[in-house]
């Protein structure tokens, strides 16, 4: 998981395939979420994801617990709808360019 969040901001920042980076680090976010967040909202294990040992669960413990990857999630929806706009390196690449005639 770190490995691809890694590699797919790596590659959301250099910006030229920023679709293919945040669909990558969308699913890998959501597989996290999943495994990890969706026990702790349940308040029992789950077929092979454990539940951690916490005072309380439900949904506002799972909240608080993926507080972080919901965050990084919605911005890589964020980019992929939107983009990056003026700031973005693309952008910069692109105004050196010669227009097409």
């Amino acid at each position: 998981m770190s490995a691809t969040t890694a590699i797919g901001g790596s590659i959301q920042t250099v910006s030229r395939t920023k679709p293919a980076a945040a669909i990558a680090k969308s699913s890998g976010l959501t597989t996290a979420l999943i495994t990890t967040k969706l026990p702790i909202l349940l308040g029992h294990e789950l077929g092979p994801f454990n539940l951690p040992d916490f005072k309380r669960y439900g949904f506002w413990s799972a909240q608080h617990e993926s507080r972080a990857d919901l965050t990084m999630l919605l911005g890589c929806l964020y980019l992929l709808i939107v983009g990056s706009g003026r700031w973005s390196i693309d952008r910069l690449l692109d105004r050196d360019a010669v227009p097409p005639a």
